[in-house]
């Protein structure tokens, strides 16, 4: 009978790939923003499509409360209601990325990688206070991963300084 031993600490897998889906905190802040907006220009629409605010008499200082109303609830739907749109495509947008990283090299689903043979270096300055790892590439190009954007961020840094050819703070 073989002799088996147990160790309390955790083998680290040889891990073939890492998937990275998006984070849920920043699309949450992005529908928040997003419903606010909607909120707001709809509720605008409907105080003056009911003709609660109608035109004031004359445009002058003695009649600024009736201008400011009228031009709030009459102006304000068609800013706040594309932009809220807009933020909420973005938000939909960004919780689809997924970063991956294999043995070929790293990169958002969908577009190119970036092999791990062309990173020239790797910051990691602001990884311990803001979980940001900076790999620059080919010259002065960048690709930031954020620990608030993406989701298994601790095994992605691992895969990252197994597979990069150089090291954090280093240059090649």
């Amino acid at each position: 009978m073989e002799d088996q031993t147990m160790s309390e600490t955790p083998q680290p897998d040889a891990k073939t790939s890492i998937t990275c889906p998006a984070a849920k905190d920043p699309s949450v802040r992005t529908f928040i923003m997003a419903a606010m907006l909607l909120g707001i220009g709809v509720w605008c629409w409907m105080d003056a499509a009911s003709g609660k605010y109608p035109p004031p008499n004359a445009w002058n200082i003695d009649n600024i409360n009736d201008a400011a109303g009228y031009a709030f609830n009459h102006f304000t739907p068609w800013i706040a209601l594309p932009i809220g749109a807009f933020m909420a495509l973005r938000g939909f947008l960004a919780m689809r990325k997924v970063l991956v990283a294999d043995a070929e090299g790293m990169g958002y689903a969908g577009a190119d990688k970036l092999p791990w043979d062309k990173i020239t270096a790797l910051d990691a300055s602001q990884l311990k206070d803001k979980g940001i790892l900076t790999v620059e590439y080919q010259g002065d190009r960048k690709l930031v991963l954020d620990s608030w954007k993406l989701q298994n961020f601790r095994d992605l840094v691992g895969f990252v300084e197994s597979h990069s050819p150089v090291k954090p703070g280093a240059k090649a």
